[in-house]
């Protein structure tokens, strides 16, 4: 484990450009909404196969790892310096819980299909990846039958009703959706079932 490197990427989510986001009441909300919404809408099965798409700073997937009820947890990330982070991370805290860290495109995992009960996106990864419907196609494609996708978004432009259609379109069932714009911020949560 290399510690400069935690300590450096550790610091990076406080600087003087990060810090004043990640130390607001705003973000604390984000945070608390993310997990409330999942645990309220998404119980997990024993021994549960959960991916989450977009690692990110990784808070996110330490959370998850905490809900495995004996499963698995797959994250996945483009960027190699969030995949080393989290490993580094969870080796540091000596998390016990298993953790599968893919560092790959994840439009490039076909061998994913049909592997997970939960996938999770959410936050900025799917604007982030300039990938709109395809990615979504993708975290359903990932999906057993009867699994489903927490997606939560923070884009700006994007409606409940174009989800929606989405869902039609590909053999989804929206169980679940809530619009939440405390903060001035509007953030959607959406919970997508598998047929």
């Amino acid at each position: 484990m290399d510690k400069d490197f935690l300590l450096k990427t550790y610091g990076a989510c406080w600087d003087a450009e990060a810090g004043p986001w990640n130390t607001s009441l705003a973000n604390k909300y984000l945070e608390y909404m993310f997990a409330k919404f999942y645990e309220e809408n998404f119980p997990v099965p024993p021994g549960a196969a959960v991916c989450n798409i977009g690692i990110g700073a990784g808070y996110w997937d330490r959370y998850l790892s905490y809900c495995l009820n004996g499963g698995t947890l797959t994250s996945i990330d483009i960027q190699e310096i969030c995949c080393r982070q989290l490993k580094e991370g969870l080796e540091n805290e000596r998390n016990p819980n298993p953790v599968r860290i893919i560092h790959s495109n994840v439009m490039l995992l076909d061998e994913l299909a049909g592997q997970f009960d939960i996938v999770t996106l959410v936050g900025s990864a799917r604007r982030e990846s300039g990938l709109h419907e395809e990615i979504l196609s993708k975290a359903i494609s990932f999906l057993k039958p009867g699994g489903s996708l927490y997606y939560q978004s923070l884009d700006e432009g994007e409606t409940e009703e174009w989800v929606t259609a989405f869902c039609a379109r590909n053999a989804v069932r929206k169980e679940m959706y809530l619009l939440d714009t405390a903060y001035n911020i509007r953030a959607q949560y959406w919970k997508l079932t598998k047929a």
